[in-house]
């Protein structure tokens, strides 16, 4: 993996590189790289749960037809 912090005039972004992905991430102001980076990543597992919570709710919903 390999990450690189590009700064512009306007924002930040921490450029995460592997071998079969790449992701730009938009850092918070104010905060240190990695702070922000681990704040955007429990937000992210947290949008995850809700999402496959839902997916369950589905399926249980598909299995009832």
């Amino acid at each position: 993996m390999n990450v690189k912090v590009i700064v512009g005039a306007q924002h930040a972004y921490a450029c995460i590189k592997t071998e079969t992905t790449s992701l730009d991430v938009l850092l918070s102001p104010g905060r240190s790289p990695a702070q922000s980076l681990e704040e955007t990543a429990t937000e992210m597992r947290e949008k995850a749960a809700k999402l496959i919570a839902r997916a369950e709710l589905v399926e249980q919903a598909q299995k009832l037809l």
